[in-house]
């Protein structure tokens, strides 16, 4: 009766773990260096209406206005990935809650710039998060394309414009 109550008891431990390892590894509270928990989550980026498989997919990730579309350099997080079809997608992971930006360019030529035409507008498909497009007066501002992220997980749709 002993034996069979110890391996009951360790078995209901490891299933609660197990129930317990989701709860920990999405939306998790991580310590801050003040000392303080704060909540992170994960954004899920689909990008869609590709309209080939030439080069790869570019993604940045950004937090402020501090370099918005100018500088890839001053970005929050970057990623790429060789297309595979005319969807691709992209998980952040680990993201403390708060404001952040998407903007993705399809490199076809692989040569790591979203090049442009002589009066600067991009020749390679570009999206950035809300849907904003720049315009005669230059690209959008990190206000008119942020969201908040304050989920566990957030899906965020883009589609590719040429």
């Amino acid at each position: 009766m002993r034996n069979y109550m110890k391996v009951k008891t360790v078995t209901e431990g490891i299933l609660m773990m197990l129930l317990l390892l989701p709860v920990t590894v999405f939306g998790q509270a991580v310590e801050s260096e003040s000392g303080t928990e704060e909540q992170t989550g994960s954004i899920v980026v689909t990008i869609e209406a590709l309209r080939n498989c030439d080069g790869n997919v570019r993604v940045v990730l950004w937090e402020s206005e501090d370099g918005f579309l100018r500088d890839q350099e001053s970005a929050y997080r970057r990623v790429m990935s060789v297309i595979e079809g005319e969807t691709v997608e992209f998980v952040f992971t680990d993201l403390p809650f708060g404001d952040y930006a998407v903007s993705a360019f399809h490199d076809e030529n692989g040569d790591g710039t979203n090049n442009r035409n002589f009066f600067g507008k991009p020749t390679e498909g570009y999206c950035i998060s809300n849907g904003v497009r720049g315009g005669m007066s230059g690209p959008p501002g990190f206000d008119d394309a942020s969201f908040i992220l304050e989920t566990e997980e957030l899906l965020l749709h883009m589609e590719m414009g040429y």
